[in-house]
């Protein structure tokens, strides 16, 4: 697996040499846009808007827009505000891993040592893999790739460590936004609700579940390739009855 990022993970004074790995792949299919009369592809260009001419990337800069003035920005400039976070994972502290809000995580990473070349890389990854496990706690973290500031959780998983990215507070809207509707129910209704619930408990097996949709195009491209007819079935919903008879038919359905 190739790496996406090197440096040092800080414990402290330690620096930990490691190397960061996505633990997550695309599994969709790419279509490309094509003109619909010869099949050509669409291309897209990046033009000034004022002057119409293509530019090359030499001729692009970064901005910011402040009453109509244009702030110009080097990648220099921008990296300087942070010259050593690019290469230094900092961790802020540790926690219990119930003190993350769910709707804090995001996407995943896996943590591991760095070349052999830089001493001490097996054993200080080592001990701090093995001081967490046996804490009981995971770390929380603070990086810079590119031009934004990432903090993350990470937590010792099979041989490395695994890092999940955390949203920032600010960026997770209020569940009071949502709109719920008032209702009520009846203890009676709920209880059923618990009946089924409980008819539909199991225990989950991750491995168990596969991306169905992906397969689904391919076969529908395969049937294109091969000149067969695609039927594009109508989609409705399924005929309903009252809360209490469906929750019945849960309930007594083997």
């Amino acid at each position: 697996m190739r790496s996406i990022w090197s440096g040092y993970l800080s414990f402290g004074t330690i620096l930990v040499p490691v190397r960061s790995y996505a633990a997550s792949g695309n599994l969709h299919v790419s279509f490309h846009q094509v003109h619909k009369e010869d099949c050509g592809r669409v291309r897209y260009k990046k033009v000034c808007e004022k002057d119409g001419e293509e530019l090359k990337p030499e001729d692009i800069t970064k901005a910011y827009i402040v009453g109509g003035e244009c702030l110009q920005f080097t990648d220099e400039e921008l990296n300087a505000l942070k010259p050593f976070s690019t290469k230094i994972m900092d961790i802020q502290g540790f926690c219990k891993l119930d003190e993350i809000p769910l709707e804090a995580l995001s996407k995943p990473y896996y943590l591991g040592t760095d070349a052999p070349t830089k001493g001490g890389a097996g054993k200080s990854f080592l001990l701090l893999k093995e001081a967490m496990e046996r804490s009981n706690k995971v770390a929380i973290v603070k990086w810079v790739s590119r031009t934004s500031e990432y903090i993350g959780m990470l937590i010792p998983h099979g041989k490395g460590l695994l890092l999940k990215q955390l949203l920032y507070n600010e960026q997770v809207r209020s569940i009071e936004e949502v709109e719920v509707l008032e209702s009520s129910v009846t203890d009676e209704l709920v209880d059923k609700g618990i009946q089924a619930i409980d008819k539909m408990t199991f225990s989950f097996e991750w491995a168990d579940y596969t991306e169905t949709y992906t397969k689904e195009v391919k076969e529908l491209i395969e049937k294109r390739f091969l000149g067969e007819e695609i039927e594009v079935e109508e989609f409705s919903l399924p005929e309903t009855r009252s809360i209490e008879a469906e929750l019945e038919k849960m309930i007594e359905s083997d």
